[in-house]
């Protein structure tokens, strides 16, 4: 079969009468030709123009539509966010559609032109979908790197700026594990999927699904470390806060005798002991320091300092 002309501008490939076709503009007249061409449902070309859908698998008369979804981790804002790839597909055709250029689509363009038995929709949607979760590892690499920096900083400097890291990190990972989740989900179906071109390529999606499986357990993983430093950081911060009040209250207690015999001194009576001698002050400090040095003796002795 052809290609109509009409749609060449969104032709990446043809091959055996297979052809895959990629858009990038979704606001553009490529989706209404496409679905008006090859029978695409109302509501999946409305999923592709939301571009906020989760990971999904629909079965349609004549084709499947599925949304993958792809992940992004900011190191330094400690943030992750999903993006979208929506695959049309069926047993002579595929439609990849995304906003924008596309990493995933150009990488498989390469393979499809190399690669003569990637002309069948099984097999070039696996090698898909192969990229996008390919790319889940790398982001786990760098989450975990984060962690490593924050492990060092915990101990030696706890402050809210790095509880409010660690929290954002967990949101992160959360953020990960729901779109592993989804993703998993998807590949469940696929694998339950009847078609034949689909069931040809069992092994290879199980693989990706492997993949997800181990994703989603090195995520539990680091939940479970940052759970780790959340609970050293307020340890840490517990602590910072107990010498704090270690050492004002030992100033405290050393103050105590200079205020105990200066308040004594400070009364509005004749006659106290030592008042008008010549030696009274002498005394008397020598009074407030000698108890201090003797408090701070038994700090001392009992370990307290």
């Amino acid at each position: 079969m052809t290609a109509p002309a009409e749609l060449a501008p969104w032709l990446l490939g043809e091959r055996n009468g297979f052809r895959w076709y990629h858009v990038e503009d979704l606001s553009g007249p490529a989706l209404d030709q496409l679905a008006t061409t090859f029978g695409l449902h109302e509501l999946a070309i409305e999923d592709c123009r939301d571009q906020l859908t989760r990971a999904k698998l629909e079965e349609y008369e004549g084709h499947l539509f599925l949304v993958a979804n792809t992940v992004h981790f900011d190191p330094e804002t400690c943030t992750s966010r999903f993006g979208e790839f929506d695959i049309f597909v069926g047993r002579e055709f595929l439609i990849s559609v995304h906003r924008g250029p596309s990493r995933t689509a150009a990488a498989v363009r390469q393979k499809f032109e190399a690669q003569p038995r990637l002309a069948h929709p099984g097999r070039l949607l696996h090698a898909l979908l192969d990229v996008i979760v390919d790319r889940y590892l790398p982001v786990l690499d760098s989450i975990e790197d984060r962690i490593r920096v924050l492990e060092e900083r915990v101990v030696e400097d706890p402050s809210p700026a790095l509880l409010a890291e660690l929290f954002r990190l967990r949101r992160a990972l959360v953020d990960f594990r729901r779109t592993a989740a989804t993703m998993r989900e998807v590949l469940n179906q696929l694998l339950r999927c009847t078609e034949p071109w689909i069931r040809s390529q069992y092994a290879y999606f199980r693989d990706i699904y492997d993949h997800l499986v181990r994703a989603m357990d090195l995520t539990e993983s680091y939940r479970e470390i940052l759970t780790g430093l959340l609970d050293v950081h307020l340890s840490a911060t517990a602590n910072r806060a107990n010498a704090v009040m270690k050492a004002l209250t030992i100033f405290a207690t050393l103050a105590l005798p200079f205020l105990l015999v200066t308040g004594f001194y400070g009364m509005n009576f004749p006659n106290l002991p030592l008042l008008e001698h010549r030696f009274g002050w002498a005394v008397a400090t020598g009074i407030m320091t000698g108890a201090a040095l003797g408090l701070l003796w038994l700090f001392r002795r009992k370990y307290w300092l």
